[in-house]
């Protein structure tokens, strides 16, 4: 039963949704009209009417409160219901006669509240029938007032078809004109080119003129230069003639001196080999003289030797020697002289050749600069024939020189004589220049006469075509608006089909859950029936345990007795222990059913210990779904947050398209003083462009108005969620009586767990739709 109920609401929000989007489609065209309704204040007067008629119909029709009400009256009363039959399922032996009958009075009132609303909404449709037939009629005078306008919108295309015509021909007239200007033109072009050539060609030859009279003065200059240069080379020459021959008598003069030189040399050389031999001689005496000295002092030793055995004979030797020793002392004096005499002739001699040697270097010196200087003027001899070659070759071309110099005195004479020819045919060009231009200058004053009277007609067939595509957007902006209503008519009509069929569905509903509530009191009754007879059966077992328990106690004291008789030996008391024995074992007959009933409590209580223990884990899992829940809802804090940016920046965004569409006006205005005609038609492209633009921000903005509102509806769920588990989870601790809390915990848990999968499916819409402003952005 609940499939109807969430159709209807997914329809609900398509339509409200559908309902916005066309609420921005007529937004944007009513800034067209309000735009273009300047111009026809007349015409657009209807029109606006009309659209007044059609736009005032939509509150009656866009009213779902009621319907709303009625739904969420209904949804309570279900869920209820089913509350109250889980309890009563889930819960048999549990008695809540209290509760059940405020739940029964609630739902009552729900019931008379959910008919009231009902009631209402009869009402309402009938309302709603009533506009509509009303808006249907005015629907057909809107219809009429646009054919109306059709036949006024032909009017104006004739109209516009003959200013087309007469702009034809005023164009093809402006045409002609215009290649005749341009005949002209190209005239006056090709005589300019002529006289610009005739100009540049005086003022080359001009430069030709100058730059032969410089060359002139130049080759003159260097002439005379080069006749200095030859006089001076001249006698440069003969004084260089001079040296040369002052420089043959003293080369002449140096030979003489190096061969009295060589002469002297060669007798230096005779005489030093002489004194070498002379010295060789000397060297030899010495030689001889020295050994015999040596053998002199040998026999002088043996001598002493001899004096010492022999010292009478020397006595006779003394004398002997003495003069052995004068011949010794004169042969020393003379060895002496005669080495200070040969390192004396030793020194003579290397000082000899030491200046021998100087002298060859010398000459070596002289004959390396007579070589040098021969060379030299040599090379001077050669210069000097050089020269006097360049000399006659300069003569020649000064010649030449003088010959071209008279010739090109011959062509200037020539081009002055045409230079006078070609000023004389440049005045008559100017001359003819001037009267072109007085003849362009009429042209143009006709042409912009016929320009303006364009211009006049074609801001005139602007303005037209301006009316007809307002008349046009007007027809076509009402004809949607009809459209529209036609739509909103049938949905309408939808709507109230659904209705009637949600009430017939909703009274079955009605007429079915009070045959429920019929059918639950009676179970209620039954079940409290019930609950009495276990409440007797209870008492009954809780007597028979305690009639068990004092029959034990009578068997204990029949066995102390027992025991006591059988040391006494009393025969009669046992058989009084053997009767009650017997009575006793008749009552433990009884006691057999106490026995189950403990071991059922047993059960009982080991099943309410893993109760505990599941209700505890249950809430662990509830606490770890709050947590996941908090964490939502910190990413749906910072989705609103960023959501928060993403409008900041938007309206930046708007702020600078605005900017941009007055920039772009101002640039329109100033290009519109100086274009006409197709100007007007990308202005209303333009204009159309920037509707468009509008259209599309405040669809933008309403997509982040809706997922503010998705947000906090989601935010508001969640803290209604939360506070009911927390009161729920608080009522079943209060409540650990049995498996009925375990059911309750786990249909809770898993509800727990749908809404935290459609909380996270709301987010990642949610990051869906802030990925999508991004690309807006």
């Amino acid at each position: 039963m609940a499939s109807p109920a969430a159709t209807h609401l997914n329809f609900s929000t398509s339509s409200s949704i559908s309902q916005s989007q066309r609420s921005s489609l007529r937004f944007g065209r009513n800034r067209t009209n309000f735009f273009y309704s300047t111009n026809q204040k007349r015409r657009s007067h209807s029109l606006k009417v009309v659209q007044s008629v059609l736009n005032n119909c939509k509150s009656n029709l866009n009213d779902n409160g009621a319907n709303e009400e009625a739904k969420l009256l209904l949804e309570r009363l279900y869920a209820q219901t089913q509350r109250l039959e889980e309890h009563v399922s889930k819960d048999p032996h549990f008695p809540q006669d209290v509760w059940l009958g405020l739940s029964l009075e609630n739902l009552e009132s729900d019931l008379q509240a959910a008919l009231a609303v009902l009631k209402k909404k009869e009402e309402d449709l009938q309302d709603a029938e009533r506009t509509i037939l009303l808006e249907r009629s005015q629907l057909n005078n809107a219809r009429e007032k646009l054919e109306k306008q059709e036949e006024e919108i032909t009017v104006a295309y004739r109209k516009q078809q003959e200013l087309e015509d007469e702009l034809k021909e005023a164009n093809l007239n402006l045409v002609s004109q215009t290649r005749l200007i341009d005949e002209l033109k190209l005239q006056i072009m090709e005589k300019d080119e002529g006289i610009a050539a005739v100009e540049s060609a005086l003022a080359l030859k001009e430069d030709e003129l100058k730059r032969m009279r410089a060359d002139l003065a130049m080759k003159s200059e260097e002439a005379f230069k080069t006749n200095c240069e030859l006089k001076s080379k001249s006698q440069l020459l003969t004084e260089a003639n001079e040296v040369v021959k002052r420089q043959e008598v003293e080369l002449q003069m140096l030979k003489k001196t190096v061969v009295e030189k060589e002469k002297e040399f060669e007798l230096s050389v005779k005489l030093q080999k002489l004194e070498v031999e002379r010295l060789e001689v000397v060297e030899k005496n010495l030689e001889k003289r020295t050994m015999e000295w040596l053998l002199a002092q040998e026999e002088l030793k043996k001598t002493k030797k001899e004096a010492s055995k022999k010292t009478v004979e020397m006595n006779k030797t003394v004398n002997d020697f003495n003069r052995v020793k004068k011949l010794l002392a004169d042969v020393k004096s003379e060895l002496v002289s005669s080495q200070k005499s040969l390192v004396s002739s030793r020194k003579k001699i290397e000082e000899q050749e030491d200046i021998l040697e100087r002298q060859m270097a010398e000459l070596e010196e002289q004959k390396k600069g007579i070589n040098a200087y021969m060379s030299s003027l040599k090379d001077a001899q050669i210069e000097v024939e050089s020269e006097r070659v360049k000399l006659r070759f300069i003569e020649a071309h000064n010649k030449e020189l003088e010959g071209d110099l008279v010739k090109e005195k011959e062509l200037t004479d020539e081009l002055q004589q045409q230079l006078e020819r070609e000023k004389s045919f440049l005045q008559q060009a100017t001359e003819e220049k001037s009267l072109l231009q007085n003849e362009l200058e009429h042209k143009r004053i006709e042409f912009e006469k016929t320009h303006k009277l364009l211009q006049d007609k074609a801001s005139a067939l602007v303005e037209a075509k301006l009316e007809i595509q307002h008349l046009k957007s007007k027809q076509v902006s009402l004809q949607l608006l009809l459209e529209e209503k036609d739509l909103e008519i049938l949905d309408a009509q939808k709507k109230i089909q659904n209705l009637n069929q949600e009430i017939i569905e909703l009274q079955t509903l009605m007429s079915s859950k009070e045959a429920q509530l019929d059918q639950t009191t009676a179970m209620l009754k039954e079940k409290d029936e019930r609950v009495e007879t276990m409440q007797n059966e209870l008492n009954d077992t809780k007597l028979k345990i305690s009639e068990a328990e004092a029959a034990v106690e009578h068997i204990v004291d029949l066995t102390n007795k027992l025991v006591i008789s059988i040391k006494d030996g009393d025969e009669y008391d046992v058989l009084k222990l053997n009767e009650n024995l017997s009575l006793n074992l008749q009552q433990q007959l009884f006691k057999k059913p106490t026995d189950n009933i403990r071991l059922q409590k047993k059960q009982l209580e080991t099943e309410l210990e893993l109760t505990k223990e599941s209700l505890r884990r249950k809430e662990m899992e509830i606490l770890a779904a709050e947590r996941a829940l908090t964490v939502k809802d910190e990413e749906l804090k910072t989705v609103q947050e960023r959501l928060d940016g993403k409008e900041k920046e938007f309206e930046k965004m708007k702020e600078e398209m605005d900017e941009e569409g007055k920039h772009l006006r101002e640039q329109y205005t100033l290009a519109q003083d100086n274009v006409g005609g197709d100007l007007a038609i990308e202005r209303l492209q333009f204009e159309a462009a920037q509707l468009e633009v509008e259209a599309a921000t405040s669809a933008l903005q309403k997509l982040t108005d809706m997922s503010r509102d998705l947000l906090n509806k989601a935010g508001r769920s969640l803290e209604a969620d939360i506070g009911s588990r927390s009161i729920r989870i608080q009522q079943h601790d209060d409540d650990n009586n049995g498996v009925n809390g375990i059911d309750n915990n786990n249909s809770r848990f898993n509800e727990v767990k749908v809404e935290v999968s459609r909380l996270s499916s709301l987010t990642e819409q949610l990051l869906k739709e802030a990925g999508i402003f991004l690309d807006a952005d």
